[in-house]
């Protein structure tokens, strides 16, 4: 099966190799999942680089995250199933096959886009911790820069459940449409 390997920690674009491994056998525990889309995260270019908080063992596969289908199951594993949609927080997900710890997979209605559903764990996350990391409450005002990226989007989205106004700041005028389109329409462009 095909992975994106490094060996070394540094620029992504140098150290990432296309390399070509056995598939990972599940065990207890855990499942096996036919990698369907998984997203390029900042966090996983600056794990990468070396620039992140965790270093993974060397050699190492890229990817946190992804949507994968359940090819196997090691023991212990009764709440999935081989074929399901499943999604979560994992390790080495830029590979054709990965394991994931079965606790931590989520299944995904078939109504949820595989685009969607490939993140649905780290940048949502991401969102909730910051605005309750901020204590804001209804009524109060957050400036963000960045709205336009995933967790900007979903803070704009979160805050407004809980009464909480943003201000987002990009830097394309184009960005300012785009975030108008999804119902994000308090944008100021830096460009």
């Amino acid at each position: 099966m095909r992975s994106l390997v490094f060996d070394r920690f540094g620029d992504p674009a140098e150290v990432l190799s296309l390399s070509e491994r056995e598939p990972p056998a599940p065990g207890p525990g855990e499942a096996r999942l036919r990698m369907v889309l998984s997203p390029i995260h900042n966090h996983d270019l600056m794990t990468i680089a070396g620039t992140y908080g965790h270093k993974p063992p060397l050699p190492a596969v890229g990817g946190t995250e992804a949507l994968g289908i359940v090819e196997a199951l090691g023991d212990g594993v009764d709440h999935l199933r081989v074929g399901q949609r499943v999604t979560g927080g994992a390790r080495q997900t830029w590979a054709d096959r990965y394991l994931v710890d079965a606790r931590q997979a989520r299944p995904v209605p078939d109504a949820i886009a595989d685009e969607t559903a490939c993140q649905l764990i780290a940048m949502p996350l991401s969102a909730r911790m910051l605005l309750a990391t901020l204590g804001l409450g209804r009524g109060d005002w957050l400036v963000q820069n960045s709205a336009n990226g995933a967790v900007g989007r979903l803070v704009s989205r979160f805050a407004a459940e809980q009464g909480i106004n943003v201000l987002g700041l990009v830097r394309r005028d184009a960005a300012v449409d785009e975030l108008a389109a999804v119902g994000i329409t308090r944008v100021v462009s830096t460009e």
